[in-house]
């Protein structure tokens, strides 16, 4: 995910940094596979953020990260928020990812809890039906039940940013 935010970055860029140029340079002559270790990658993301006075770096559903890879993400993201002071970060995930959020951007992080509305995934979910390209395939009693169970089933949203010492984050 940081090479993903990394490329993205990059590609904005109007005027990419020599020290950006030089590490992709010496990747590419490197032994073909390998490519760049985290480490290298982190540091061209803080290079390519220098010159940006105000990024914001949102990642959708971090709940769905690997437990395994989640802190070392995070930590990254610190690292980056604490080198960059225009930097923002925001995150969305369920609940019960705020204290690993917290755990790893000490700090200045504030969690906002949000409800789904249920008559919005109801006309959310009668949109989608409406569209379905096999419209015989869906009879009158189960798209009944749709419309009732999946508005009662979803679990709350959850949306956090965090960036030192300018956070904010939503559940």
């Amino acid at each position: 995910m940081i090479g993903a935010l990394t490329r993205q970055l990059v590609e904005a860029l109007k005027i990419v940094p020599t020290e950006i140029k030089e590490a992709l340079k010496s990747a590419k002559s490197e032994v073909e596979g390998e490519g760049l270790q985290v480490g290298e990658i982190v540091k061209i993301l803080q290079a390519a953020l220098a010159p940006v006075r105000r990024a914001f770096i949102c990642i959708d559903a971090l709940d769905e990260c690997p437990g395994k890879h989640l802190s070392q993400f995070l930590s990254i993201l610190h690292t980056i928020s604490q080198a960059s002071p225009g930097v923002r970060l925001f995150f969305t995930g369920r609940p019960y990812i705020g204290a690993q959020v917290e755990k790893c951007l000490p700090g200045d992080v504030q969690i906002i809890p949000i409800s789904p509305n249920s008559e919005d995934i109801r006309e959310y979910l009668e949109v989608e039906l409406g569209q379905d390209p096999d419209p015989e395939a869906m009879n009158p009693a189960l798209k009944a039940d749709i419309l009732k169970r999946i508005p009662e089933k979803i679990p709350d949203a959850y949306v956090m940013a965090s960036s030192m010492p300018k956070t904010l984050s939503v559940r």
